[in-house]
């Protein structure tokens, strides 16, 4: 019985190949049809997969690294959004008990480089403690410190992305203590970053690292009105804000305290303001979300829309 089976199985086999033979137009169609249904597959899953599941290169506790929103009420509708002041991070870091680190961070696109052959490229803003979510030694000299990172004005010292750093210097060893300009303020090179270190922004690498009181020292300018200080005030929303939770505190915890924080950041705001608004209108709450942005408290469109493709993908396959 099994040598039938293996002979009719040689027979059909056999007639296959012929019927292929006689039909290349046929064989062409399938197989071009197979290579781009599965390379449409894989590149899609491969997008999924870095928007909704893959934790940002080197991070170094992925389970307990979060993205921090918050959310208000205005008018009845609840609003929450991952941008905030300066002075609220500072509240939130200075009144929560539930982190081991947080840091401050944007990503902007700024001009790199002399007027005459400078380019617009993304340029990471960010705390001196952002590294310190990284398992990512410099490939060359050294991170920005603390002083460096400190308000008024901070430091204007840069380090080099390992990208930019090969592409526009080559590689070069003795970069360390070159100056570079990144918008308006010249920056003092101190190290660069390892290869395939890219913070938080896998899809556009940065070219270069600088200190957030650098940065908001230099942007504010001819904005801050009157004698209201850019890191004191709670009227500029522009930065974000990461946090790594302690071993052990559950997720839930987490938040109360975010939320305890935020409450009394907006007391602190509201006792400022002239006609402050009660604090049972706006009901202010804080969620340590998914490091990566797609995901958030709340799903993107961008994510939810990844989502379905990739289930149609599925089907598909």
């Amino acid at each position: 019985m099994t040598v039938s089976r293996w002979e009719a199985l040689w027979q059909d086999l056999r007639y296959a190949i012929r019927g292929l033979r006689h039909r290349p137009g046929f064989v062409a169609a399938v197989v071009l049809t197979l290579a781009l249904g599965i390379g449409a597959n894989a590149a899609m899953f491969s997008v999924v997969d870095r928007l909704l599941f893959r934790p940002p290169p080197m991070l170094r506790e992925p389970a307990r690294a979060h993205r921090i929103y918050l959310t208000r009420t205005f008018r009845g509708k609840e609003f929450t959004g991952a941008y905030f002041q300066y002075a609220r991070f500072r509240d939130l870091a200075a009144w929560t008990r539930s982190f081991d680190r947080t840091a401050a961070f944007t990503e902007r696109p700024l001009a790199v480089g002399k007027s005459s052959d400078g380019r617009e490229l993304q340029v990471a803003v960010v705390s001196a403690s952002f590294f310190e979510f990284f398992d990512a030694s410099p490939a060359l000299g050294r991170y920005f410190g603390a002083a460096e990172d400190s308000v008024p004005s901070g430091v204007p010292v840069t380090v080099l992305g390992y990208g930019y750093w090969q592409t526009a210097y080559g590689g070069r060893p003795d970069v360390l203590g070159e100056t570079l300009q990144i918008g308006a303020t010249v920056y003092t090179i101190i190290g660069v970053t390892p290869k395939g270190f890219v913070g938080l922004w896998s899809g556009t690498p940065p070219a270069a690292f600088v200190p957030i009181t650098a940065f908001a020292a230099e942007f504010s300018r001819g904005w801050a009105p009157g004698r209201e200080d850019w890191w004191t005030s709670y009227r500029w929303s522009w930065m974000q804000m990461l946090a790594e939770r302690k071993p052990g505190v559950s997720l839930a915890a987490a938040n109360a305290d975010l939320t305890t924080a935020y409450q009394r950041s907006f007391l602190a705001q509201t006792a400022t303001s002239s006609s402050p608004t009660p604090i049972d209108q706006v009901r202010p709450h804080a969620i340590a979300g998914s490091v990566l942005t797609e995901r958030g408290p709340n799903e993107s469109s961008a994510a939810k829309v990844a989502t379905w493709v990739a289930g149609v993908a599925l089907i598909v396959w």
